[in-house]
């Protein structure tokens, strides 16, 4: 390209045939409208204009082909009034070309964003444009994309926005742009501590280039919109950046969005290194529910350095992710809050690097594990299990799901379950497809369970009468047993006569939680569960009675409460939503049980005519206490109770008292006697005084 000057264009510029420097009229058509200020302008952008080498249907856009004269173009926009701005896609590999192209831009005033997006080395084209960053007063967003600085023109740019008189810039994006180093970016950070007005910066490296440096330079300046999909996700960010994260609430990671809890719902534009950054250096965050991850391993990689970092985050539940435990290790290890890990549906393809974790973790303060869906074999349970000796403070420990656990997965448990014994308080082994011997060996290791409240068996389909017959030794145990789940389980006959036998003498048990229609239980079974709760072939078999199942049937729901511990929580009412499925007859004692004299209740519910025959060895000395034992009848009605009413129990107790005197009449005559030679001797005293 020849030399050419200011004066050169000038004196050409309005003679100039148009058609004789661009490639096609569509082009020429554009320069016209720059020469006479005549740029249109679109709904979604004011005075733009794109440069591009390839088909870029959108508003005004100069194709750029052999035969277009770049020294004519720059010089058309470097006198422009109009635009504002101005996206250069392409540049040509031409240095003359360039130069005449940039030479020019430098004297436009008017352009307000240039985006640079182009895949150039940055020293052909920084000293270029740092005249027009220097010069441009009304410049505001300046983008480069993919432009190859590295430290000596990262360091030039940094140069050209200290030399910026006008400090006008609000947003500044640098993406992809090869800042190896820290001291170039730190460098480029420090140049813009005087621009007040800027509101947004936007960089973004490889992840694999990013390093905890990186993350600290701009953590607190980084434009939060720019590196999330959304509004709700950047608010996510900004909380937890900030520390203003509330500890009541879990943070959920998720490829879904709900309104239940504050979900990070991850789409395209997520960036996961910040993401993982951020709950790595926040203090406040206590529950993370990790249920999705990147595709991109990259990306997990960097999530996972971040997160690794984090020390206050309590409980850890990850769904359906494919996660390799070494990466995952550091957090388990060196997170001496964590107190509660579960794992769903992952596949545990690398159990050796979980176990090596919690063999490695100095502070045993896990009390929650569960495992659920995760292909566990006998190998890696067993390995898991040997680590997990070690927690001798847990208090709920699950394995569902997992079909692949046999005979020696059980005996592993067992360990476990004999290491926790004096802390555990919940067992859920559900859907595991355990039989009876394998259920046998599981309530051996559970017999010493001394703190133990809820254990959970359901869907565990190949367990017969045979295997809950053995659960009498829990029952029979030091193990204080308050609720059990057998759901989805063929209990049939002899099984609910196991459960029956095993029960008798048991104190502790409130809630045995069934499914009705599907436990196989006929007219025999129930007629089994309702001697159980009253036997009425006499007043000592009713007292002897079990009085403290509450419940019985499938209406519980069982939802882990991750601040108070696990709860239960059931629907209905009295008026008849409780105990679907189940007979009245049973029915009728379950709700007795829930009252405080229950045995009192059955009693008199039961034997309306008490024999009184054999108390009248203790003589009158048992007068006092059969009166008091109806008081309670007297003066409230159970509320269960709907044929006792107060006039009968009334009633009752005018007839014992009646049987009771009737028996002994000589004593009641007596004894009546001396109370009246008492009283007039009493009379008689204070007359002759």
């Amino acid at each position: 390209m020849e030399s050419r000057d200011n004066n050169y264009y000038d004196l050409r510029a309005q003679n100039v045939k148009l058609e004789d420097i661009t490639s096609s009229a569509h082009n020429a058509k554009i320069l016209r409208m720059l020469r006479d200020d005549d740029l249109a302008s679109t709904e979604e952008e004011e005075g733009a204009l794109y440069i591009v080498d390839y088909t870029f249907d959108h508003g005004n856009t100069i194709f750029v082909k052999e035969g277009d004269d770049w020294g004519w173009l720059g010089y058309f926009i470097g006198r422009n009034k109009q635009i504002r701005n101005l996206h250069l896609f392409y540049l040509p590999e031409d240095g003359d070309q360039v130069d005449a192209f940039m030479e020019d831009i430098k004297h436009n005033k008017s352009i307000e964003c240039l985006d640079f997006q182009h895949k150039i080395e940055g020293d052909s084209i920084i000293d270029r444009l740092a005249p027009f960053i220097i010069h441009n007063t009304n410049l505001k967003q300046l983008r480069l994309f993919e432009v190859d600085l590295g430290f000596n023109c990262a360091h030039r740019l940094a140069v050209a926005l200290i030399q910026r008189q006008h400090k006008s810039l609000t947003r500044l994006s640098l993406k992809y742009n090869n800042l190896l180093s820290n001291i170039a970016l730190e460098e480029i950070i420090g140049a813009l501590s005087g621009y007040t007005q800027l509101v947004s910066l936007y960089v973004e490296e490889n992840l694999s280039r990013r390093d905890q440096k990186y993350y600290d330079m701009l953590a607190h300046i980084i434009d939060l919109k720019c590196i999330t999909s959304s509004k709700k996700n950047a608010e996510i960010l900004r909380r937890l950046r900030d520390d203003t994260w509330d500890e009541k609430e879990d943070l959920f990671i998720a490829d879904y969005d709900s309104d239940c809890g504050e979900y990070f719902c991850s789409e395209e534009g997520d960036d996961w290194g910040w993401l993982g950054y951020f709950i790595g250096k926040n203090k406040q965050i206590r529950g993370l529910n990790l249920h999705c991850l990147p595709e991109e391993e990259d990306e997990v990689d960097a999530f996972m350095e971040g997160l690794c970092r984090d020390q206050s985050i309590e409980r850890l539940d990850i769904r359906r992710c494919e996660i390799d435990f070494s990466s995952l290790s550091p957090f388990i290890v060196n997170n001496g809050n964590l107190k509660d890990l579960r794992l769903f549906h992952v596949d545990i393809f690398c159990a050796h690097s979980l176990a090596m974790a919690l063999s490695q973790r100095q502070h045993k303060s896990l009390t929650k594990f569960c495992f659920s869906g995760n292909n566990l074999s006998n190998d890696a349970l067993e390995e898991i299990s040997a680590a997990l000796t070690g927690y001798p403070y847990l208090e709920e420990f699950g394995v569902l799901e997992n079909n692949l656990i046999g005979r020696d997965g059980c005996e592993s448990l067992g360990t476990i379950f004999r290491s926790s014994a004096l802390y555990l308080k919940e067992v859920l082994l559900c859907g595991n497809d355990f039989d009876d011997e394998d259920l046998q060996t599981l309530v051996a290791a559970l017999t010493n369970a001394t703190t133990l409240q809820l254990l959970a068996l359901s869907s565990n389909r190949s367990i017969t009468a045979a295997g809950l017959r053995a659960l009498s030794h829990l029952f029979s145990s030091a193990c204080p047993l308050e609720t059990l789940f057998l759901e989805d389980m063929n209990i049939g006959d002899e099984g609910a006569e196991a459960l029956v036998d095993g029960l008798r003498g048991n104190t502790t048990l409130k809630h045995l939680v069934l499914t009705p229609d599907s436990a196989g239980i006929t007219s025999t079974g129930w007629a089994a569960f309702s001697r159980l709760l009253c036997d009425t072939s006499s007043i000592n078999n009713t007292y002897r009675s079990n009085h403290t199942l509450e419940h019985i049937g499938d209406d519980y729901h069982y939802v882990s409460d991750p601040f108070g511990g696990p709860k239960l929580f059931r629907s209905g009412n009295y008026s008849g939503g409780y105990f679907p499925g189940i007979p009245p007859a049973v029915v009728q004692y379950l709700k007795i049980n829930k009252e405080n004299y229950a045995a009192k209740i059955k009693i008199g519910r039961c034997h309306p005519d008490i024999p009184v025959e054999v108390f009248f060895g203790y003589k009158l000395k048992f007068l006092p206490f059969l009166v008091s034992w109806f008081v309670g009848f007297g003066t409230r009605k159970c509320s269960n109770c709907q044929n006792a009413t107060t006039r009968e129990f009334q009633r009752r107790e005018l007839s014992a008292v009646y049987k009771f005197i009737r028996g002994m009449p000589m004593l009641a005559v007596n004894g009546q006697i001396q109370m009246r030679l008492k009283s007039s001797c009493g009379r008689k005293r204070k007359f002759d005084e």
